[in-house]
């Protein structure tokens, strides 16, 4: 009798995490970890208007490092955004990067980094492993307890002009440090915290029942669904509840460790052409997926959906789990339609000949078809 080949799971970390209140202001640390002389801050305009930067800013400037901020991050930056911050770091000589915000600055802060140290354009690095050195050092520190971008291995960049959303996959081309704050997300307004803190559900539920996920990764992600499913509501209706903000944020960190290993699903191949042909945000776009795929998907991992059920604390029943999702949609005032956020029917074709193109169907618990895609959208329409 042949013995099949043992399973061998890889399982990588490449961001060094500190995690509790007030590390944010401990920046200094990991800038001098690195040997940081001129460091350039990469956020938006909204976060400095918020008071968020200058605390970190002084903690720089205490520390004797030169430093300039770079405010033009934008929502979904594309190529020329992320090559506008790449030319701000290059024209002061930056040595490393502090983003603070939420995905779009932590992406852009990523990519610039990437630049500094490789040369080319984003295109250059669009794939999986296609970034050949590590990027320059990135502290990341988040606003918001959602994208996990602060800690993934991915990086998301627009494309107007294909209607997509590129994705960038490589250990090279990640923050090196993330400062896991939950004080930082006291001030986010009830439906960015809504939207966010659904996609690190997704992150979490997706990586939970797919194809790859594994013991390890297992045991990350059915802990950020059950931290997210008791935070969420509670940090929407109450933004200064720190129990719930704090409990999302670890909820961030442990979905995002768990996906970075597994990749995710339908919801995330789905997502992004309709931010790129539609957009639809990207919170927004996994939250209204996400009932639809999981109804799709739970005949094929019925004991993991059960067990998904039993962390949102509706009891060991796959039914009940996509129920409670949907019912989070109501809770946190996220649309429950697709066709509230601007989306036709002559757009699902090509959405969804997209999401074929994504590794993310590969994974899936239930194998799909262009059909199926094409039949969800429109479930979720």
């Amino acid at each position: 009798m042949t013995l099949a080949a043992p399973r061998i799971d890889v399982f990588r970390i490449p961001t060094r995490i500190m995690f509790g209140r007030g590390v944010s202001e401990r920046v200094a640390e990991p800038l001098a970890q690195v040997a940081a002389k001129r460091v350039l801050i990469v956020t938006d305009p909204g976060v400095v208007k918020a008071g968020l930067v200058a605390p970190i800013e002084q903690r720089i400037r205490e520390a004797g490092i030169a430093h300039e901020i770079y405010d033009g991050v934008v929502p979904d930056p594309v190529v020329a955004d992320v090559e506008r911050c790449f030319e701000r770091a290059r024209d002061m000589r930056a040595d490393a990067l502090v983003a603070i915000g939420g995905g779009s600055s932590i992406d852009t802060a990523k990519m610039a980094a990437v630049l500094m140290t490789n040369g080319g354009t984003v295109l250059d690095y669009v794939g999986i492993d296609k970034v050949p050195r590590p990027a320059a050092p990135v502290v990341a520190i988040p606003t918001t307890a959602g994208t996990g971008a602060e800690i993934t291995i991915n990086s998301v960049i627009a494309d107007p002009e294909q209607h997509k959303k590129l994705v960038i996959i490589s250990p090279n081309a990640t923050a090196l440090f993330a400062l896991e704050d939950p004080d930082m997300t006291r001030g986010l307004p009830p439906f960015l915290t809504a939207i966010t803190g659904m996609d690190t559900l997704v992150h979490a539920v997706e990586s939970y029942v797919n194809k790859n996920t594994y013991p390890m990764t297992r045991s990350l992600a059915i802990e950020a669904i059950r931290d997210a499913g008791w935070a969420l509501p509670r940090a929407v209706k109450d933004g200064s509840d720190l129990e719930a903000r704090e409990r999302m944020m670890r909820a961030v960190v442990s979905a995002s460790l768990a996906f970075s290993n597994t990749r995710l699903g339908n919801v995330h191949a789905m997502a992004l052409p309709l931010g790129g042909w539609c957009h639809v945000a990207h919170g927004t776009a996994v939250a209204v997926l996400l009932p639809h795929v999981m109804e799709f998907n739970r005949t094929a991992a019925p004991d993991r959906f059960a067990e998904v059920g039993e962390a949102l604390g509706v009891g060991k029943d796959p039914q009940a789990a996509v129920r409670r999702t949907h019912a989070l949609l109501e809770e946190t005032g996220i649309p429950t339609r697709l066709s509230e956020c601007g989306v036709t029917d002559d757009k699902i074709g090509a959405m969804a000949k997209d999401a074929m193109q994504s590794g993310n169907i590969a994974v899936n618990p239930r194998a799909t078809t262009l059909a199926d895609i094409e039949a969800l959208y429109r479930a979720a329409l």
